[in-house]
Order: C-alpha cells, then sequence, then structure tokens
C-alpha cells in the first residue's frame, strides 16, 4: 500500500494500491490409492494428497471438499485424465491452480445371476418384484475384483416380464452390454369375482364412482383366491351423463366382472333452505351448516340432495360486497347469496409516540395524532414525523384473513401489517410510521 498525501487547497488524497500478498502460484497432486475403476464404479479419492505452493510458503491442503474434481466418467471405460482445481483468497486477490492425475476404467467383461430374487413365482395381473436379485460383474482387468450389482443401479436394466401372461417368462438383465437371464414362473388367472359392491351406488350425473368398499377377488388356476388392487382405470361401460342403471364392467388381466350403479338426472334443482351463515368477514370460509337442496327427477318427488355432494362454486372470501355462490347438483344448478364485509374499511384515529420531552425534570412522551382511512383496496395515512411536519402516506392493503392485512406504500418507504384485534382496534407497525401504534375505529 502506498499513500500520497497533497496539502494543497486544503485536499487530503489518499491514493491505495493493492498488490498480491502471499497468492497461489501453483498445486501439486499425489494420486489416490485406487487409480483403476471398474464401469460403473464411482471414483474414490481416498489417499488423494494436495501440496498448495504459494508465493512465500507450501502447506498441505487438509480439506479435499474445497477441490473441484473434474473429468471423471465412471460409463466410459479406458484412460481418464482427472482435473483437481484450488481457487484460494489472498487479501482481496483471488487466485486458481490446478494438477492432473490419470485414472483407468476397466470395461465389464461379463455379468451372472449370482443370486436370484426371493420371489419367482407370480399370479397373473402381480408386478413384479426383483428384491433379493443380486448380479454378479466382472472387469477386464484383474487389478479390479468383481462386484455385486442390485436392482436401482443406474445401468442395470431387468426386462422381459409379462404379468398379464401365464406360463413360463424368461427374463434379461443387462449391464453394460453384457446380458445374463433367469427364469419366473407366472399363474394363470381364471376369473374375477366383486365380493362386495361399493358402498355408494347411487349418483348424480357427472360425479364419478366411488370405490370406497369394492372388493374384488381373483380366483387363479392353481386353486388360489386373493383380493386384486382396482382403480378407476379398471372400470369401463358406464356413461355417468345418463340418468339410468348401469352396469360397470370391471377389467383385470384380461377377465371381468360387473356391478351396479344408478345415475340420477335431475330435472330441477333448488336451494329450498340456504346456510344459516350467510354474512362473512373477508377471510372466513363458506360454512353450509343448514342449507337443504331438493331435486326431482322423473317418476320421483321432491327428494332431498345429500350435502355432501354438493359442488358450490362463486365463492371468494377475499372480495367484499353481495355475492352469488351457485350449487350444482347432477347437472342442474341453483344459487343462494351471501354478503362479505370488509371489517377493515372505515376511518381508524391514535397516537404515537414521536419523541420524549422533559420539563421541570419531569421527562414525557411528544405525541402525534395518527388518521388512518381505508376504503375499498386503498389506504391514506395522516400523522406528523418526529419534526413536527405533517406526513402523508397512501397505498393498497391486502388482507388475508379477516384480522390481518398487508399495506404497501405506493412510493419507498416501505410497507407495514394492520392487526385487527377486535372490531375496534387496529395495530399498525413496521416503516411506515417507525413504531406500532393502536387505532380506534370512530366511523
Amino acid at each position: 500500500m502506498k499513500r500520497k498525501i497533497s496539502g494543497s487547497a486544503g485536499v487530503l488524497t489518499v491514493l491505495m494500491i493493492l498488490t498480491g500478498c502471499n497468492t497461489l502460484q501453483s498445486i501439486a497432486v499425489q494420486p489416490p490409492a485406487r487409480t483403476v475403476f471398474g464401469q460403473g464404479q464411482d471414483l474414490d479419492i481416498a489417499g488423494l494428497a494436495v501440496t498448495a505452493n504459494y508465493k512465500k510458503n507450501s502447506e498441505t491442503v487438509t480439506d479435499t471438499g474445497s477441490l473441484q474434481i473434474t473429468g471423471y466418467d465412471r460409463n466410459r471405460p479406458g484412460e481418464q485424465t482427472i482435473t483437481v482445481t484450488m481457487n484460494a483468497k489472498s487479501g482481496l486477490v483471488i487466485s486458481k491452480a490446478s494438477s492432473t492425475f490419470i485414472v483407468t476404467v476397466a470395461p465389464v467383461e461379463s455379468i451372472s445371476i449370482s443370486q436370484p430374487p426371493f420371489a419367482t413365482s407370480f399370479r397373473q395381473g402381480d408386478d413384479p418384484d426383483w428384491n433379493g436379485l443380486g448380479v454378479g460383474v466382472t472387469f477386464g482387468k484383474d487389478a479390479v475384483p468383481g462386484v455385486m450389482v442390485k436392482p436401482g443401479a443406474g445401468a442395470l436394466v431387468i426386462s422381459g416380464y409379462d404379468k398379464d401372461k401365464p406360463g413360463s417368462q424368461i427374463i434379461t438383465v443387462d449391464y453394460y452390454g453384457k446380458r445374463a437371464m433367469f427364469d419366473v414362473k407366472v399363474t394363470g388367472l381364471d376369473s374375477i369375482a366383486v365380493i362386495s359392491p361399493p358402498v355408494n351406488t347411487e349418483y348424480y350425473t357427472g360425479e364419478e364412482i366411488d370405490l370406497s368398499g369394492l372388493v374384488v377377488q381373483g380366483v387363479w388356476n392353481d386353486g388360489s383366491k386373493a383380493r386384486v388392487s382396482i382403480t378407476n382405470n379398471n372400470l369401463s361401460g358406464y356413461d355417468i351423463t345418463r340418468g339410468e342403471k348401469q352396469n360397470v364392467t370391471v377389467s383385470y388381466s384380461g377377465k371381468t366382472a360387473i356391478f351396479p350403479v344408478t345415475y340420477i338426472a335431475f330435472e330441477a334443482l333448488s336451494v329450498d333452505r340456504p346456510p344459516v351463515k350467510t354474512k362473512y368477514e373477508l377471510g372466513e370460509d363458506l360454512d353450509t351448516a343448514g342449507i337443504r337442496v331438493l331435486g326431482t327427477w322423473p317418476g320421483h318427488s321432491l327428494s332431498i340432495v345429500n350435502n355432501s355432494r354438493l359442488r358450490l362454486t362463486g365463492y371468494d372470501p377475499f372480495r367484499a360486497g353481495g355475492q352469488k355462490v351457485t350449487v350444482t347438483v347432477g347437472g342442474q344448478s341453483d344459487s343462494f347469496t351471501v354478503t362479505v364485509t370488509n371489517p377493515f374499511e372505515g376511518v381508524w384515529a391514535g397516537l404515537w409516540e414521536t419523541g420524549r420531552q422533559t420539563v421541570d425534570g419531569k421527562s414525557s412522551p411528544i405525541v402525534a395524532p395518527v388518521t388512518l382511512t381505508m376504503e375499498g383496496s386503498a389506504w391514506l395515512l395522516r400523522t406528523r414525523d418526529r419534526a413536527g411536519e405533517p406526513v402523508e402516506l397512501r397505498g393498497v392493503y391486502t388482507p388475508d384473513s379477516n384480522t390481518h392485512a398487508k399495506l404497501q406504500c405506493n412510493d419507498t418507504r416501505g410497507a407495514g401489517d394492520v392487526n385487527r384485534d377486535s372490531s375496534r382496534v387496529m395495530r399498525l407497525r413496521n416503516g411506515l410510521i417507525g413504531s406500532e401504534v393502536t387505532l380506534d375505529k370512530i366511523r
């Protein structure tokens, strides 16, 4: 560092010239204990030693995690150049140095089934389970001992299983271009039967079938029986837009069974009684307790619709004012009205402490009035700052519940929070006026 001081015109100028201190010049690398690996194996840097040569001294690098090691590809056999890079900081100067070493990746020479999977016999329709499978791998260099890999190893591919095809099947295992095989047996499925239909077999048009309670049993040609797993993807033969009794076909591994359902298509729907609660504050969830919806359908008198089957749309908990909530069932709709009030809206007033003063040896607060007007999504705050000057802030606010809203200034003076503790108390805080203030609603 050099300093140049000039006294002319009363100006002091300090000139600082940064120069490298003990900067990194180079690194020396001693290769790891292993430099020959089998194809598919990760690089092992155990034993890697790095010496950092600085301008003034040399030292051993003890934290290999600070090194960047690149150039290794476990999938590519042959010699590979591995680069070790180190970054060092000396003062404000960052220096970098690199060095290399050579490793060899030996190709896979052969594979074999050293351990069959735990299960080699399946029922038709079963997904494969290769747990327990071990694949022995030998490499093209004596320096690399053989290993055993298991399902999930990146390059291991198992193919040939068909869960819908009974009989013996040959399963193929491929690993880096080498192949091994083993046999499994799939017992044929004779039939499936619906032992228990779903709990609910009556639906309104437009509803998907609920499989709760459905039990489907398979019977295999060795006489064994077991429950089979069914999803809605296994169902066919029904039309959710058609109001009538229908048979639903269950398909599993080429076998089928049926169960009946009834779809109801309403001619009309009416909200006979709206919910008990129809007035809300911002942020409150819709409460449907007490609602009664009636539907009419051909050949039947009015029926009460199960409330759990109602689909309600149109309610926005953060939009103040009257709202129409639409009730839809079986392709028909009716509505009821609710009102959402904004508890923040109005004029709020209070005082905030701008400082302290001492009179006759007694300390007392200096306060300024605060008026906060909130209307629609806008707010306006008027007060005085610590110097007694008038302050006017304005912006928009976003409620996220009926007790809390975020305020954002139109200018760069920040944001704030409003916490409504009751119907008449509001707390304003953050950078808008510098402290928390309690306000009462005056109108």
